[in-house]
């Protein structure tokens, strides 16, 4: 048997994640034959070298340093926006009712509707202007374009009320009789056409404001902008030796068959690459005169100890705050988190004392209450996650939301600017 060293310990002010390392990657009681790196001056941490630790630094790197990344938040906010917007054509729609959206401002810059009105159709100078200065109801096309002919549309005053805001009551008069005299050929020509010079960019910056006018609306040029950059940067991120150490590990334990799941020793070796940093055989297990530890395969296997009555029960203890009974309670209840609780227990049974009361005294109660804050934290994102994952899946799978994106993106005007800037 070599010479021993074995990695340190790390205290719960050092941080959540040093701590957690510390006490699961010491449950089997690893011994190196050489000098590990805690153990170096001003050292805290022996698992800068783990998976987890390499692709995180990778990650901080390539994404959370990059300020395109970092415009995620405000793409975000853009999608809520238009999310709200949505949402209140569908349920409210009253709140929109009498603004709607300027034909002339979704308009491409170089649009041939005009002209194509003026000279092809043809229709007077009146009439076209009051067409391009008319308001489209966008809460009348929230479930999708009318089941309804257009000549219909055409020459019924009260439909073609329904659907577009004149600027005058003349000009309602002048555009009902000029257009329900053609036929239904050319009203299907001049909606083609309109449709083609329709700017996309335009229109998705100007629908938010139908409800709000200070909002900023949504900016595709933005989003494709930002995501396209994301997306290089996760390609990057894809290609680092983190990243595919990652896969490496996690692979054999994703494709392992339902019948058959991987064995507690995979399982332990895999956790051991991602955590700590050390596979399986790189260390000696020495027999360790912790009581704790040696009874820690006990404890797994729910093996009750005479000598340790009742384990898995926990008592409340009423001297404890709720929050720390709850934390207790749920340490105590599963074999796992028993494990890492019994190794961590010696350090934590006994009391600080909390005198004298000075500002001393409390920076080092603060500084030690502040990883069981973070514990706290950690487990009410866990359950927020509970009630939320399911809504945001059901968000990108079929809300109303992504469905117009996805059929924003199947048109030939934004898909071929996104196939211009990839």
């Amino acid at each position: 048997q070599h010479e021993c060293h074995f990695p340190n310990k790390a205290m719960p002010s050092t941080g959540i994640l040093p701590w957690i390392q510390g006490i699961f990657c010491n449950a089997n009681n690893p011994c190196f034959q050489y000098t590990t790196r805690g153990e170096g001056p001003g050292l805290v941490s022996n698992y800068n070298d783990s998976i987890l630790a390499r692709f995180y630094l990778d990650a901080q790197e390539l994404l959370l340093s990059d300020p395109e990344f970092l415009q995620l938040g405000r793409l975000w906010r853009e999608l809520f926006t238009m999310s709200t917007f949505m949402d209140t054509l569908r349920t409210s729609p009253e709140q929109v009712s009498g603004r709607g959206l300027k034909v002339e401002d979704i308009l491409k810059d170089d649009e041939t509707l005009t002209s194509f009105l003026l000279r092809d159709v043809p229709l007077s100078e009146f009439v076209v202007n009051e067409l391009v200065n008319a308001k489209i109801r966008p809460e009348q096309f929230v479930f999708g374009v009318p089941d309804l002919h257009l000549k219909d549309i055409a020459c019924s005053q009260t439909l073609l009320e329904q659907f577009i805001i004149f600027p005058s009551r003349r000009g309602l008069y002048r555009v009902h009789s000029s257009i329900c005299a053609l036929t239904p050929q050319r009203l299907q020509t001049i909606e083609d056409r309109l449709y083609a010079n329709v700017d996309f960019f335009k229109l998705f910056r100007q629908l938010p404001r139908v409800l709000d006018n200070h909002s900023s609306g949504v900016d595709l040029h933005f989003w494709a902008r930002v995501l396209s950059a994301t997306y290089e940067k996760l390609r990057e991120l894809s290609e680092r030796n983190s990243s595919k150490a990652l896969l490496e590990v996690m692979s054999p334990l994703l494709q392992s068959q339902v019948g058959s799941p991987p064995s507690f020793r995979q399982l332990m070796g895999a956790v051991s690459s991602l955590v700590c940093g050390y596979m399986e055989g790189g260390f000696s297990r020495v027999a360790s005169f912790n009581w704790y530890e040696d009874n820690n395969y006990k404890a797994f296997m729910g093996i009750n100890d005479s000598t340790r009555g009742g384990q898995g029960q926990y008592t409340y203890d009423h001297t404890a705050t709720p929050f720390c009974n709850d934390l207790m309670k749920e340490l105590e209840s599963n074999p796992i988190t028993r494990i890492m609780w019994s190794s961590v227990k010696p350090m934590m049974m006994g009391k600080i004392l909390y005198a004298p009361d000075s500002p001393a005294v409390r920076k080092i109660i603060r500084n030690a209450n502040t990883t069981f804050e973070e514990l706290e934290r950690l487990r009410t994102m866990g359950r927020a996650w509970e009630e939320v994952g399911p809504q945001v899946w059901a968000f990108f799978q079929d809300s109303v939301q992504m469905n117009m994106i996805r059929d924003t993106i199947r048109n030939p005007t934004v898909r071929d600017y996104i196939d211009r800037s990839l």
